[in-house]
């Protein structure tokens, strides 16, 4: 640009200026105060005028609630006095949420803030028998019904709700940047999935058990592309805080495993859970990485199924879970 052409600095006298940035200053700790207690900002103003977010709260919706106002209201409006059971209402606000928080936050960088992130991870986790069904791709009730117009529906197994993979990956994506969202939906997934490898018992045969352990290393392999997206734009030191973190919460609170044949659910969750808990701050995501080839080897070896088959089924799992990593990183915009 040439000098003639560039534009001429404005001046201001020398008292308008200085009223003027106090003006600035004052605006920015009055904004300060208002988020800092708990206001709305960000991600949580945008939802907060969705309409689909007036629809999913019903009578708990408010013009102007803070994130942590938003994120109680969420958890009201989704979940019911039974772990896992939602009447058609509650399921029918949670994809509402899932849709708009994916419209909000669901590209690029965007973060839900963590006064949201984490009461909605706890809603979300409620839903694991359902997001853990749209995560394998492989049910066709939930393929079909991954659209607003026919979802949720119920059945005699109960209520669901569906929406599509990459809807559900990238709010998982955006609420994930909190280490304690992120945790407690894997922590979810992680129980599902112990409970459905303890459910497919020996006699199964060699084709059924290998499909058990591909569709838990699908979920797993998705939750690691997520975990490979939110750190990838962290330096190395925030990542393994992040990593750390994460290993952390989900190896608490585990107890010594009881015998398989007692317990198989409790035995494949808490030994995985003392295998975690040995992971440094340096290899926490490898480790993490390595769960569905973990709970595999644990759960071949609890079954006393024959070398070959301890030898096979916890590779097609780990493989299982790169695939889902990969196709999870090209969903993840």
């Amino acid at each position: 640009m040439s000098p003639a052409s560039a534009p001429r600095s404005i001046r201001f006298p020398l008292k308008t200026t200085i009223a003027a940035v106090c003006l600035v200053m004052a605006g920015g700790i009055g904004t300060w105060l208002w988020l800092g207690s708990g206001g709305a900002s960000g991600t949580c103003q945008e939802l907060v005028g969705d309409k689909r977010i007036r629809s999913a709260l019903g009578s708990e919706y408010r013009s102007h609630l803070s994130c942590s106002e938003l994120g109680a209201a969420v958890k009201r409006a989704t979940m019911g006095a039974t772990a896992g059971r939602h009447s058609l209402q509650q399921a029918r606000s949670m994809q509402n949420l899932l849709l708009s928080m994916d419209d909000t936050a669901g590209t690029g960088s965007a973060e839900v803030e963590p006064a949201l992130a984490v009461p909605f991870s706890e809603a979300l986790a409620d839903y694991a028998d359902d997001t853990d069904q749209i995560l394998t791709s492989v049910n066709v009730d939930y393929i079909r019904a991954d659209t607003s117009s026919t979802s949720p529906w119920q059945d005699e197994a109960g209520v669901h709700m569906s929406v599509s993979v990459d809807s559900l990956l990238h709010v998982v994506r955006a609420i994930s940047h909190s280490p304690a969202a992120y945790a407690t939906v894997r922590e979810a997934a992680t129980r599902h999935i112990s409970a459905d490898l303890a459910a497919t018992p020996r006699s199964a045969g060699k084709d059924t058990l290998s499909l058990r352990a591909k569709l838990g290393a699908r979920i797993l392999g998705s939750l690691d592309g997520v975990a490979e997206k939110v750190t990838q734009a962290q330096g190395r030191g925030q990542a393994q805080k992040w990593g750390a973190d994460v290993v952390a919460r989900l190896s608490a609170n585990a107890v010594a495993p009881p015998a398989y044949h007692a317990d198989p659910t409790g035995h494949l969750l808490n030994s995985w859970k003392r295998e975690l808990k040995d992971a440094g701050p340096k290899n926490a995501l490898t480790r993490l990485e390595a769960q569905s080839m973990d709970m595999t080897r644990l759960w071949a070896q609890g079954l006393g199924l024959d070398q070959g088959l301890k030898d096979s089924l916890p590779y097609d799992s780990r493989d299982n879970a790169a695939a889902a990593r990969t196709d999870a990183l090209s969903k993840l915009r």
